[in-house]
């Protein structure tokens, strides 16, 4: 995993540093570019959150109301794609 993520960072770095700088179009395109190439970093270097077998239905009707473990591993799940979408949003942890 760890040369999928070195090879993403490169790329990244390389859209923002060479290419970005190459006018307004190009700049916009490798920007867009680097900024999906860094939310698939960030996804990879994030542990996956443990499986959910939580009926969807079921927490829209309250049958979950007071489960406070369903609570914290869904905040967690949460917190962590808004991370992924954008750092500066939210803490990691």
């Amino acid at each position: 995993m760890s040369d999928a993520l070195d090879l993403i960072a490169t790329a990244e770095a390389l859209l923002r540093d060479a290419v970005a700088p190459g006018g307004s179009d190009a700049r916009y395109h490798a920007l867009l570019a680097a900024n999906a190439l860094a939310m698939a970093r960030r996804e990879l270097s994030s542990p996956p959150p443990a499986p959910d077998h939580a009926d969807p239905a079921a927490i829209r009707a309250g049958r979950h109301d007071g489960d406070r473990a369903l609570h914290d591993r869904l905040l967690r799940d949460a917190r962590r794609r808004a991370w992924i979408a954008d750092p500066d949003a939210v803490d990691r942890d």
